[in-house]
Order: C-alpha cells, then sequence, then structure tokens
C-alpha cells in the first residue's frame, strides 16, 4: 500500500474514534509539504552532495510540537 493509503487510513480510522477532522487535516497538511518540496529535494538528491550533516525532518517536525 502506498504511504499516502496508509497514512490516510489511518487518519481516517483516529478521525472517527475521535469524531475529529484533526488527523486527516495532518496528514493533508504533511503530503502538502512533501509535494512542494519534492523538486528541491530531487535537485539535491541528484546534486550529489553529502547530507550526512543534517537533521532529520521528522526530529525537527517532533520538536516543534
Amino acid at each position: 500500500m502506498p504511504a499516502f493509503e496508509r497514512e490516510w487510513a489511518a487518519a481516517l480510522k483516529a478521525s472517527r474514534r475521535t469524531f475529529s477532522l484533526a488527523p486527516l487535516y495532518a496528514v493533508l497538511q504533511e503530503w502538502q509539504g512533501r509535494l512542494a518540496s519534492a523538486s528541491a529535494v530531487d535537485a539535491f538528491v541528484a546534486s550529489g552532495c553529502d547530507d550526512s550533516g543534517f537533521i532529520d525532518m521528522a526530529e525537527l517536525r517532533g520538536q516543534r510540537r
């Protein structure tokens, strides 16, 4: 199952369980960000730059919440 469908299904279950649309909005927001940055990420990867010194975006997002 593709990642979006898997995340959407999990958010839909959570939404039904909590009677809240917040999980669905969170998945949409996350994927909008991924799609908006996809071309920049592709260009960076294609450039062959070393990315070993960078921080994982998931860690950064976790710190802001």
